[in-house]
């Protein structure tokens, strides 16, 4: 049963692994967590170790540098609070960005007013279109992730943790793409993640009902922990919320300077 955020970490850790997590280095004074895919955001390391000073960044350079030059160091609040992040400045780096992870207990079913399908594989391609192109309009190339996404679904890339299914949602306007959403399951945990919407079709719901369409159906499957991982301040965070999503942890990642 997951009842703090160190149980929900273990547990996503576990989802993660054979899907987006390719390998994790335990060093001395960090775990390394290697990514499937390049990006800075999955591919850092975690201290394991409670003061700055005994944190080993040159035995994460070696480790990490070459996969991904960023070199990205993940920091629990603990972290912060034992002051990772001035040390952290002091050697080189600078913020990143922050992660926060948003939980909902809810137990009853949510109402949806807005036609949601839930697609297989020969819709993926709608998937893939609506958040490469959202997600290029903010920097960032999504291709990489959707290709995991898109192998977690055909069941190439298989998670450890037991019951793991991948399923994807979509809205369509005029029989056009407007907004999607993806879900990782385990058999205690729904992960809501990827979520998208195109501009034009944004201040209409969608993404609110794509929430609530992803917690109905883990209700139905009896999934009692729901969780996201979304920016701070977003407009992602405040539909969270309106959903019941509640703050579980603020994550800072840091990176090193150019």
């Amino acid at each position: 049963m997951i009842r703090s955020f160190e149980d929900l970490w273990r547990a996503h850790t576990e989802m993660c692994q054979g899907v987006l997590v390719k390998d994790i280095k335990k060093l001395k004074t960090a775990d390394v967590i290697i990514g499937n895919t390049p990006d800075a955001w999955y591919n850092f390391a975690l201290p394991k170790v409670g003061k700055p000073a005994d944190f080993d960044l040159e035995e994460i350079k070696k480790i990490l540098f070459p996969i991904s030059p960023p070199t990205t160091i993940y920091l629990w609040e603990k972290h912060v609070k034992a002051g990772f992040p001035e040390f952290l400045k002091q050697n080189e780096y600078q913020s990143f960005g922050t992660d926060v992870w948003m939980v909902s207990d809810k137990k009853t079913a949510m109402e949806v007013d807005i036609l949601i399908e839930q697609i297989s594989l020969d819709k993926f391609s709608d998937f893939n279109q609506v958040t490469v192109e959202v997600y290029e309009e903010e920097g960032y190339d999504d291709r990489p992730y959707n290709k995991i996404c898109r192998e977690a679904l055909t069941g190439e890339r298989k998670s450890k943790a037991p019951g793991f299914s991948s399923e994807f949602f979509m809205i369509y306007e005029d029989s056009k793409p407007a907004a999607g959403a993806g879900l990782f399951l385990t058999k205690e945990t729904g992960y809501f993640h990827n979520d998208a919407t195109y501009k034009q079709h944004r201040r209409k719901g969608y993404h609110t009902s794509l929430i609530k369409e992803r917690i109905n159906f883990c209700l139905n499957k009896g999934i009692k922990t729901l969780y996201s991982i979304v920016e701070k301040d977003s407009q992602s965070f405040r539909n969270f919320e309106r959903c019941g999503f509640k703050t579980w942890q603020v994550c800072e990642l840091f990176t090193l300077k150019n």
